[in-house]
């Protein structure tokens, strides 16, 4: 295979048929379901004052979200490994779709609401499952190039939902039946990417259901990568919350200028995947994760100092970067924790999950008793602490060896 596999095309066909298929349908569906949420999710914050939707309302609808996300992604996992990961994605999509065309019968405000909490509920199952899929059909050898492809479609959508969304309701002149129809059009293709694997899924699910009994909870491996991804999350959260509140008060950007600036991490992720997922397959997973987690909480901590603005503009590339080197090898050493592929990622993405939900509230309170700087050098702390577990296993296997 060609060490240059930038766009992912010789790792696809290191795939068996199969598994090429079930891979091209992951990362399909990654892509169109997040763009159709993101797009949705977008639109409903920003016109939420015009249209009339109260604020706790709104908050409820997306505290709905996030705590359904939370809940069902390792429940979700887990019952891919016993039921079939296919089914349930087909459930959840179809699920997503039905939900949004169902505005067509209940034009409400409220119903809008409901629909963001439906989202959430049919993503916290799409997205572990889909990566149980994909540690299952990848192969070893090419898994953190494939997770690799998986975060850029991420990325991708996270990019362009916003600026589809911001589209759609510019052209309409706020919210209404356009706007839903995108979160069900990219549910839908989902749907329709992963149906021809049904009856496949099913009866492989029926032979292996036996191999999944054997997975170890308590592998030292796993807890100290739960723990950085929850570090990592928590200061991704953090970002998402408090960035463009110090770029409007330190730096008196406006609006345009900050959101390019807010974009720029996901940019510099999307430029380094097709690189840097390369080396999860050649290069020690544990220690990527380690390098990528620790540089993204050095840029955090340097958010809260009093730095020129181009010296910010760096730390934000350069976290972007960190994420875009830890974020397929972190993939790729969970899905080698064992064949209880579902069950893992279901685990993996919920802690996951936990770092976000918990992150904008830890940090509010250190803003709100100390400064914003605090809350940015509070949450780099946390994330390197939480590192201290894998830094001691890549210490005991050093003097090892």
């Amino acid at each position: 295979m060609k060490k240059t596999d930038l766009f992912w095309r010789d790792s696809l066909k290191q795939c068996s048929p199969v598994g090429r298929r079930a891979v091209a349908a992951v990362l399909g569906s990654a892509f169109f379901s997040t763009l159709g949420v993101g797009a949705y999710t977008f639109a409903l914050s920003l016109t939420a004052g015009s249209s009339g939707l109260s604020p706790s309302w709104l908050g409820l609808a997306f505290s709905g979200y996030f705590l359904a996300r939370l809940i069902l992604a390792p429940v979700a996992g887990y019952c891919a490994d016993y039921i079939g990961a296919v089914p349930l994605v087909l459930g959840a999509a179809g699920l997503g779709a039905l939900s949004c065309v169902s505005y067509i019968l209940y034009p409400s405000l409220e119903f809008l609401g409901l629909i963001q909490i439906c989202l959430g509920f049919c993503s916290g199952i799409i997205k572990p499952v889909s990566m149980s899929i994909l540690g299952e059909y990848a192969p070893e050898s090419n898994r953190g190039r494939l997770f690799g492809a998986y975060n850029s479609c991420l990325y991708a959508s996270f990019v362009l939902g916003p600026l589809l969304g911001g589209a759609v309701v510019k052209l309409n002149t706020g919210i209404g039946l356009t706007t839903v129809l995108i979160p069900a059009t990219g549910m839908g293709i989902s749907f329709l990417l992963f149906l021809p694997a049904v009856g496949k899924s099913l009866k492989a699910g029926k032979k292996k259901k036996k191999e999944y009994s054997g997975f170890r909870w308590r592998d030292p491996g796993f807890i100290s990568l739960l723990l950085a991804v929850f570090g990592r999350t928590l200061g991704a959260s953090v970002v998402i919350a408090f960035l463009p509140r110090l770029l409007s008060e330190r730096f008196l950007l406006g609006a345009f200028s900050a959101g390019i600036l807010f974009a720029l991490p996901n940019v510099a992720i999307l430029i380094g995947m097709p690189f840097t997922s390369g080396w999860a397959d050649t290069r020690d997973k544990r220690g990527l994760t380690f390098l990528g987690m620790g540089l993204c909480s050095a840029c955090l901590f340097g958010y809260g100092q009093a730095v020129p603005l181009w010296v910010l503009v760096l730390l934000v590339a350069m976290m972007g970067f960190g994420s875009a080197l830890s974020l397929p090898a972190s993939m790729s050493l969970a899905a080698d924790m064992g064949p209880s592929k579902g069950s893992v990622m279901g685990i993996f993405l919920g802690v996951s999950n936990l770092g976000f939900v918990l992150g904008p509230g830890l940090a509010g309170f250190a803003a709100e008793y100390g400064s914003i700087s605090d809350s940015f050098e509070l949450a780099a702390l946390v994330g390197g602490m939480c590192l201290l577990p894998i830094f001691l296993l890549l210490s005991k296997r050093l003097n090892t060896e």
